[in-house]
């Protein structure tokens, strides 16, 4: 199930109305950036790798907030035809996929996907899983907001 669309990105598909930026924007208000799991860094950039091995990146929900929505954040630096997908991690071992297109993105433009938890559960985890063509780069992020 889709909900929202993925301004991680397709113009009306993928992400909704992309904007030409270098970086990404501030928080809206009653959002904040989540951190990837490993590194803590809320804006993760990726060399897309051989066989699309280092497709995957985590990023933590917080515990102790209750949050009603999402929204992913992408920019891609080549114009590329990229595959997104966004899943929800749940405690009890379970996920669901939120997101699922694919885009032929334009350089530098920021594509934000907002997106909601289609079980009423929050996540721990959000996983943005990005593929495409060998060396490809792109910066991912997402925000989550009450």
């Amino acid at each position: 199930m889709i909900t929202g669309g993925l301004s991680i990105a397709t113009a009306a598909t993928l992400l909704c109305q992309p904007t030409q930026a270098q970086t990404f924007p501030a928080a809206p208000p009653n959002c904040v950036y989540l951190k990837e799991v490993t590194t803590g860094k809320t804006v993760i950039r990726k060399v897309i790798a051989l066989n699309n091995s280092n497709a995957n990146t985590d990023f933590a929900v917080p515990t102790g907030i209750r949050f009603s929505s999402y929204i992913g954040r992408f920019i891609p630096e080549n114009n590329a035809r990229y595959q997104v997908d966004v899943n929800l991690k749940y405690n009890d071992g379970s996920s669901s996929t939120v997101v699922s297109r694919t885009i032929q993105a334009r350089r530098f433009y920021l594509y934000n996907q907002p997106f909601q938890t289609p079980t009423g559960r929050q996540p721990f985890q959000i996983n943005s899983r990005v593929t495409g063509t060998r060396n490809t780069a792109y910066r991912v992020s997402v925000l989550a907001c009450r």
